[in-house]
């Protein structure tokens, strides 16, 4: 504990010792049920999958296309998370914890770039423990790292170039600093939000530094360079291909023009992501993002406000100061400018660190102060244990929620039921010619057929008009009943959902 009171232990294991068990901490509540937990695989985790192992194994992705995205019917998907799920699948399979597995490791860098990053900003070790212990147990940084989506790859590839950026040009190491413009270019790849967080960090930085680069002026060529040529693939998709921004100009707050109106819900989308209904309380309403228990713990909302005291009162590099308030100012920018559910805890994920710096940045302080003024270090050994221990107060709350009552609240987000009716329908599958699956719709009938029913020797359609579905030897699954339902077609089972969503019946059509 002593590292809890003494800022500088440069080159000392202790940091390291004190790291190690909140690592172990943040693995535990990433990996802990993660196959149940979220309940089911979305039709969004599985496209990465499927569309990853389609390029490797069969050279273009399910659409037949092979581009720097992956071809989705909704929008071009960034193909990095999926990338890393096709190797994790050949270490733990292809079930959930083989797709999720990336999750959690991207989950557990950015804990890792977090402290990093907050030594690197204000040279504070106990702040910089600190603002890792918030990113390891909240639920902003627990939730989006357990499940297969975009935005886990997009947080730590952000951080991991802003890192670079900031330690190459502060250790005067030219190639880090070279390669960090490289890794912000890479980031686009990741998100279809992270071309802006890109663009907007790696242009304040260079704001924030450019004496360094009036002086290093091959750096930045050299960097510009670099980041041109690996970004070159993304711009040749945005400019060929039209659905690549179909979606963003539906949801594109200024859609219809710059108006008041328009002005109006922008501001109103920003502000919502600075309120205590978002950040403490209900969270982001749409239960995929969320459990709807707020996106950080209330104990943290003083040592935020000590954080940013300390910003100004405690004699850090300007340059860092003027990229924390950069930070806090952009990182609801993507999805204020959207008008679809907002607050969004997704498109903002980019804060989920901010919080923690801060909140470290202030319990650092608040310890650094009481050490001062009382010179008795128990002091601050006392009021760090209680920081740490309010806050897994605070984590076994959300813990109780999240566990237990979250997976069984959130079945119809995430599509609950596929796993179990693929699973009948391939024990039967081989008395009949063709089956008819009404749970699946024209947005993730490819992805869901291509993982579970890919080596079936029948036909899967999930259209329900197609004349095959009343042809005799087809199976059909849907929701309606027995009396509702075709005469030519008899029950065979029901499958049983959870008490707010429909059960699903099995028919066989036994004449045309």
């Amino acid at each position: 504990m002593l590292v809890l009171y003494n800022p500088d232990y440069r080159g000392s294991f202790v940091p390291i010792l004190v790291l190690a068990p909140i690592l172990a901490l943040g693995l535990f509540l990433r990996a802990v049920n993660i196959s149940d937990n979220p309940p089911e695989l979305f039709s969004d985790e599985i496209i990465n999958f499927v569309s990853a192992r389609s390029v490797i194994e069969k050279g273009h992705d399910l659409h037949g296309n092979l581009s720097p995205y992956f071809s989705d019917r909704t929008e071009p998907r960034p193909p990095v998370y999926g990338y890393f799920t096709y190797a994790s699948s050949k270490i733990f399979g292809d079930g959930a914890l083989g797709i999720r597995a990336p999750a959690i490791f991207f989950g557990l860098a950015c804990i890792v770039l977090v402290y990093l990053i907050t030594r690197e900003l204000f040279r504070d070790e106990t702040s910089a423990l600190l603002a890792a212990f918030f990113m390891a147990i909240i639920p902003w940084s627990i939730h989006y790292s357990r499940a297969d989506w975009e935005p886990a790859s997009f947080l730590p590839l952000l951080l991991l170039s802003v890192y670079m950026l900031v330690y190459g040009i502060r250790s005067r190491r030219r190639w880090v600093t070279v390669l960090a413009f490289g890794m912000f270019s890479l980031t686009v790849y990741t998100y279809q939000a992270a071309p802006l967080y890109s663009f907007l960090f790696l242009s304040a930085l260079g704001v924030i530094h450019v004496r360094y680069f009036l002086v290093e002026w091959k750096v930045l060529l050299a960097g510009c360079f670099l980041a041109g040529i690996l970004i070159i693939p993304y711009v040749s998709l945005v400019m060929g291909e039209s659905a690549s921004l179909g979606r963003a100009e539906r949801i594109f707050t200024f859609s219809e023009g710059v108006t008041p109106e328009s002005i109006g819900a922008f501001f109103t989308n920003y502000i919502s992501h600075f309120k205590a209904s978002f950040l403490f309380m209900d969270g982001d309403l749409n239960l995929r993002h969320d459990a709807r228990t707020g996106m950080i713990y209330w104990v943290m909302l003083p040592l935020i406000i000590a954080g940013l005291v300390y910003l100004f009162k405690s004699g850090f590099d300007r340059r860092s100061i003027y990229f924390v308030l950069f930070w806090i100012a952009v990182f609801p920018l993507a999805a204020a400018l959207t008008n679809d559910g907002v607050p969004h805890a997704t498109r903002a994920l980019a804060g989920a660190p901010l919080v923690c710096i801060l909140s470290g940045l202030g319990a650092g302080g608040l310890l650094k102060d009481l050490a001062c003024r009382t010179r008795r270090p128990v002091y601050s050994l006392i009021l760090a244990s209680v920081i740490v221990v309010s806050s897994l107060v605070s984590l076994a709350l959300f813990a109780r929620n999240y566990y237990y009552e979250y997976p069984k609240e959130s079945y119809g987000a995430w599509e609950y039921g596929h796993r179990s009716i693929f699973a009948r329908i391939e024990e039967l599958k081989d008395k009949y010619k063709c089956v008819c699956m009404g749970n699946l719709h024209y947005g993730n009938d490819l992805q869901i057929i291509d993982y579970y029913a890919r080596d079936w020797n029948i036909d899967v359609l999930s259209n329900m008009d197609d004349p095959a579905c009343m042809e005799k030897g087809t199976l059909i699954v849907h929701t309606q009943r027995p009396r509702q339902f075709r005469r030519n077609s008899f029950i065979i089972e029901r499958i049983d959902m959870p008490e707010d969503m429909k059960s699903y019946f099995i028919y066989e059509v036994k004449e045309p």
